[in-house]
């Protein structure tokens, strides 16, 4: 294998890849909690603790903190997800140490200092103020709502206004008690690190965190009967929207060839929708699509953003080469093109050592099973023209649902061409 692992006592997992060909080591907790394993009352939590974290602990103020990885040339952060939430260092490797005291400190003895949990409540209604005003940014939690609705999947990261309000210190204490547990936690680990004194660490700084449980979440169950949209209509210069179709979950084997369908649809600069929307017809300055995956379900979305008055052409295009896609097989030269671009971007991103631990500690994280990089690259390979249209013909002959921001609603004349 590419890594290697151990358990501690307690449940929690360790995995570690060995880079003698760099300075630094990357180190990241992911916590298995974030925005799905929250209630509906208390949405935002993760990412409001998630900031707190920073703000001091029993044992080091906020400053104390920073200036203990900055300070000896570090850099950190965190990140909340879906499904995980990580807290990372990256550092030079004589600072190992240092790294791992820093995040078992933030994760087991947050401080959750009144003042601060009620100034950083409104640095997060700031950032939520934000990307309100991001239409580009917030059209994607527009689609959430409308492909994911009433369950927490369909809410913001971020929370709302009114969640932020209710969430007080005790809830803050019990989120940690509840999450922050051995059998919940992946420590992960990569780059120049002695194998003996990374381990040894590892015990002394996590292995005294209580066993606990591993979060829970409710699954989400697709009853799609009609299409779901989310339009806001904003006095603003362009038109930003998404157009989603559910997929596949997380550890589907068809993701890989939904994959290579999503660079050739429109993944890159030379992906159909690029090619047809923007360099043909100059209609917009960006279009593209995504992939998302969850435990229980997934979303493949096109999104774009373009003047008004070129709406439905934009929109026609695109129902158009969805249509091509399912009905006529890719060429055998615009296949090789995509799984090559697939393999060399995943290649290339782990040449980082940051990269590289995210990818084994959100593996370890969230899957049964743990790929190598030549299982991988043997999967996207091994993909052909028949699996591409295959998967397309599976979702996008569904109904899409729709997202928008924009001065006017044209959703009537928007659904009658995805539906037609």
């Amino acid at each position: 294998m590419d890594w290697q692992t151990i358990n501690l006592g307690n449940g929690a997992s360790v995995i570690y890849k060995q880079r003698h060909d760099c300075f630094s080591v990357s180190m990241g907790i992911i916590v298995g909690s974030g925005v799905r394993y929250e209630s509906l009352e208390h949405s935002g939590i993760s990412h409001f603790v998630e900031h707190l974290l920073f703000k001091g602990t029993k044992k080091r103020s906020a400053n104390q903190l920073k200036e203990a990885i900055e300070g000896k040339g570090g850099s950190f952060n965190a990140f909340t997800g879906e499904e995980i939430v990580c807290y990372y260092i990256k550092i030079l490797e004589r600072h190992l140490e240092t790294g791992l005291d820093i995040l078992s400190d933030m994760i087991t003895n947050p401080l959750f200092d009144p003042e601060e949990i009620n100034k950083e409540r409104n640095v997060i209604l700031e950032e939520i103020n934000m990307y309100m005003d991001m239409p580009a940014r917030y059209v994607f939690d527009l689609l959430d709502a409308a492909m994911f609705e009433n369950h927490p999947l369909g809410t913001s990261g971020l929370g709302t206004p009114e969640t932020l309000k209710k969430i007080d210190r005790q809830s803050l204490i019990d989120y940690v008690r509840r999450f922050h547990t051995g059998k919940n936690l992946t420590i992960s680990v990569a780059g120049q690190f002695e194998e003996k004194n990374l381990i040894n660490l590892v015990e002394r700084f996590f292995g005294h965190i209580h066993d606990g449980e591993k979060g829970q979440f409710v699954p989400f169950e697709n009853n799609q009967g009609h299409a779901r949209y989310k339009i806001k209509t904003r006095e603003t210069e362009q038109c930003h929207f998404c157009i989603g179709f559910y997929s596949y979950p997380r550890e589907d084997e068809k993701r890989f060839p939904l994959a290579v369908a999503n660079v050739i649809l429109g993944g890159n600069m030379s992906s159909r929708l690029f090619n047809e929307v923007r360099e043909k017809r100059a209609l917009v300055y960006d279009i593209r699509s995504h992939i998302k995956s969850y435990y229980d379900t997934g979303a493949a979305i096109i999104s774009a953003g373009l003047t008004p008055a070129n709406l439905l052409e934009c929109v026609k295009i695109i129902k158009d080469q969805l249509n091509c896609i399912v009905e006529v097989k890719v060429s055998d030269e615009e296949l090789m093109r995509a799984k090559e671009y697939l393999v060399s971007q995943f290649l290339m991103g782990l040449e980082d050592t940051m990269e590289y631990m995210l990818w084994i500690g959100e593996q370890k994280a969230t899957r049964k099973r743990m790929l190598s990089i030549e299982e991988i690259e043997n999967k996207i390979k091994d993909v052909t023209a028949k699996d591409v249209q295959n998967v397309c013909r599976d979702i996008f002959s569904k109904n899409a649902c729709f997202a928008m921001i924009g001065p006017q609603d044209r959703t009537e004349e928007i659904l009658k061409i995805l539906e037609g």
